[in-house]
């Protein structure tokens, strides 16, 4: 009886990884490539905070961010992605609206939302990168 018990509840946990498997998005190289896009200018715009050469790396990261968010808004099976490009987007743009109407920012205010805006960019690559292929 026992076996029986342990059998059926190890189908059904497997049965719960196919399901999951079977509804979620496939790997998209193209949405990965995106982010990775967005976490390299952050890494070359970081040095730059604080100056006014940082302004069009800015304007960089929000058209990357929008670009990204666009493509993956109407992938089928795809909401967990769709959610985080959206939000990484709200945070680029804040970063884009703060330069609107000045050619620089603080350095401080700068590298935190770089950094915020490059743990969320890794956290993306890894949801992308597991997704099944």
């Amino acid at each position: 009886m026992k076996k029986v018990l342990v059998l059926g509840m190890a189908f059904a946990l497997s049965g719960c990884a196919i399901y999951d498997a079977i509804t979620m998005a496939k790997f998209d190289n193209h949405e990965y490539a995106m982010v990775n896009d967005i976490r390299s200018t952050v890494v070359v715009a970081r040095p730059h905070c604080g100056t006014s050469e940082e302004k069009p790396m800015v304007q960089q990261l929000y058209v990357q961010s929008l670009t990204l968010k666009n493509y993956s808004q109407y992938i089928p099976k795809n909401d967990p992605t769709i959610k985080m490009t959206s939000e990484l987007h709200e945070i680029v743009q804040g970063l884009h609206n703060k330069y609107q109407g000045q050619e620089s920012v603080s350095a401080a205010y700068c590298n935190l939302k770089l950094n915020l805006i490059e743990k969320n960019a890794e956290v993306m690559q890894r949801s992308i990168g597991g997704k099944p292929r």
